[in-house]
């Protein structure tokens, strides 16, 4: 069984957008536009290879997967190395990759279009929907259950609270005590993985989940904060109980089928396991200097080689090739790089994608807005980003180290996983690698900076 490390939150927080590398390929946009101009994507791909296969070079990941959209639909797709090292089997189009966060923003979808049908409330009560969140506590102080204290949550949890993590619902964790609250109770936090120390019953679905959270303190008053843990996975329980489906069948019956994203699900798909990735831990005795899982150094020059990259959820073995034990609606997908192309062009065309409409635009505008204000939002703002419904948000081009522009809607994932969409101007980008280890956010940021068409560090 694969035992995960405690660095889902500062993986999937990593600030860059977008990297591409290896040999390009390209398409022809969907519709025909009356003379386009050139197209800047070839230029900008060839500046990132050069960064990616750097990264390659230096063991910071095996390979990497990635297409880039401009305004005109017109698509790069681009890849390059292993997606096993063991086998030598090559990245290619047909690889199927773990997305984890990436999960988040298809589980808000599923919840905004549920609220254009009527069925969820944005701002009603989570016990609404979900009984047991009717009477929470809040941490206020304590390291043990013996000492531990709390008091009444200040007004219900929302829907809303759930959509931008400010529910103060964390992961669990080693060090603070709300975390280590969440591994006593065996709040799990994705497919296979084992919370050390917990000996009781292992969370049975998406409702005991639930219950579970609500049992537990949060680690603020509702809205005070962004917290980021699993309040998304929560959201797939409202999910369940608004439309009556399991999260997976509303996923394929509402957004993977119309959307033509075949390979996405919770389970690696019939004909596709011996597609599946290799995830693998970067070895190195050189940290950052900063510190960190999610910390970087910003020039490649600074990246030292690697000794290793040691396999994490060998292929064969992995979770994600049996059914779906709990459908985690925060970690639980594995897809392809094509299949995500297709979710960040929809968002990309303000909820719509080859005449198929997902979401309204208002819905769209909505989730890529700021809701958690100035105070919620101080230590993100500093990067020059916020946090939306189920997205993060670019704010301020200059502080965001890619420098992405200003409405960028944006995730990923913990296994170095990335995708960016902007409505405003029709692109969008997905990077796929499977790597959990330090260093690799230099390349996300200087690929996504060449991608931007901005001097790489």
């Amino acid at each position: 069984m694969f035992k995960f490390k405690p660095i889902f939150a500062a993986l999937a927080i990593s600030t860059s957008l977008l990297a591409f590398s290896g040999c390009v390929t390209s398409q022809s946009p969907s519709a025909s536009v009356a003379s386009p101009p050139p197209s800047v994507l070839p230029d900008r791909i060839a500046a990132m290879r050069t960064v990616l296969q750097d990264g390659v070079d230096k063991k910071v990941t095996g390979g990497f997967s990635a297409a880039l959209v401009d305004s005109y639909g017109r698509i790069e797709t681009t890849y390059v190395g292993l997606a096993d090292i063991e086998t030598g089997k090559p990245v290619t189009p047909d690889t199927v990759f773990r997305i984890y966060s990436m999960t988040k923003p298809i589980t808000a979808v599923a919840i905004m279009m549920l609220v254009e049908e009527g069925k969820i409330d944005l701002d009603a009560p989570v016990a609404t929907y979900i009984p047991s969140f009717a009477k929470t506590v809040v941490y206020v102080s304590g390291d043990t259950l013996e000492t531990l204290k709390t008091e009444p949550a200040v007004r219900p949890l929302t829907v809303r609270d759930l959509m931008r993590q400010s529910a103060g619902i964390p992961w669990w964790g080693p060090t603070k005590p709300v975390e280590r609250l969440y591994a006593m109770n065996g709040i799990e936090r994705a497919p296979g993985e084992v919370v050390p120390g917990f000996k009781g019953p292992r969370v049975a679905n998406l409702q005991d989940l639930a219950d579970r959270v609500a049992a537990t303190p949060f680690t603020n008053q509702p809205g005070e904060t962004w917290t980021y843990g699993i309040a998304i996975d929560v959201l797939g329980r409202v999910v369940e109980v608004a439309s009556g489906q399991s999260l997976g069948t509303f996923f394929n019956e509402r957004i993977f089928t119309p959307l033509g994203m075949k390979h996405t699900a919770f389970q690696v798909q019939l004909g596709g396991q011996e597609n599946l990735a290799n995830v693998y831990f970067a070895v190195s005795k050189i940290k950052p200097a900063t510190g960190g899982i999610d910390s970087y150094v910003k020039s490649l020059k600074d990246v030292p080689m690697h000794e290793a990259l040691r396999p994490a959820d060998p292929p064969a073995k992995s979770p994600f090739q049996a059914p779906a034990r709990i459908e985690f609606g925060g970690a639980g997908l594995v897809g392809t790089l094509n299949d995500y192309v297709r979710f960040a062009r929809m968002i990309a065309g303000q909820g719509e994608l080859d005449g198929v409409r997902i979401l309204k635009a208002s819905s769209i505008a909505e989730m890529g807005k700021d809701q958690l204000g100035p105070k919620a939002n101080a230590n993100l703002i500093k990067q020059g980003y916020s946090y939306g419904l189920g997205f993060g948000t670019v704010l301020d081009s200059n502080l965001y180290p890619t420098g992405a522009p200003v409405g960028t809607m944006f995730w990923g994932g913990a296994a170095g996983t990335q995708f960016w969409a902007n409505p405003q101007t029709k692109e969008a980008g997905v990077l796929m690698t499977q790597v959990l280890g330090d260093y690799l956010r230099t390349y996300q940021v200087n690929a996504a900076r060449a991608a931007n068409g901005l001097p790489v560090q």
